[in-house]
């Protein structure tokens, strides 16, 4: 009977020491407001005007391709424009999708390598984006933009 007892007030103790050991093994999440980090980063306002310029060059391309088309007389001289214009636009297109992407991508990668770092640092299990959290956990956003822009491009 003593080692029924015995056995029993271990595993409750064990238990015990198990329950009041979760919280230690719960890090927690920590968020970000996704939106203000991009807004305020140095890198990314770099970024998105550098994305602007290249779009506005391409609407400035197509502004002065109409006046040409305008000018012209020839119906086949307009279709020959019309047409060099649209194997122009498709590779300028292409080039500024391209651009745009790779752009976006390394204003991520950039945000994402940083908030990494902050998540081990911190011991937390995971890091959301701030519409992703309804309840709890540790903001780092400011932590985050400061270190991003502490970081020579």
């Amino acid at each position: 009977m003593t080692v029924i007892k015995n056995l029993s007030t271990k595993i409750i103790l064990v238990i015990g020491i198990l329950i009041v050991s979760i919280p230690v093994f719960a890090s927690g999440v920590g968020y970000i407001d996704y939106d203000k980090v991009v807004s305020e980063y140095q890198f990314a306002k770099v970024t998105a005007k550098e994305i602007e310029t290249k779009a506005n060059e391409i609407q400035e391309y197509l502004e002065s391709k109409e006046k040409e088309f305008a000018e012209l007389e020839s119906p086949i001289q307009r279709q020959k424009l019309e047409a060099a214009v649209k194997s122009e636009m498709r590779a300028k297109e292409d080039a500024f999708n391209d651009f745009k992407n790779k752009s976006e991508d390394a204003v991520y990668s950039r945000i994402h390598a940083v908030s990494e770092k902050i998540r081990l640092e911190k011991g937390l299990d995971a890091i959301l984006d701030k519409r992703s959290v309804f309840s709890g956990g540790t903001d780092i956003t400011d932590e985050l933009i400061n270190k991003l822009n502490a970081v020579i491009r």
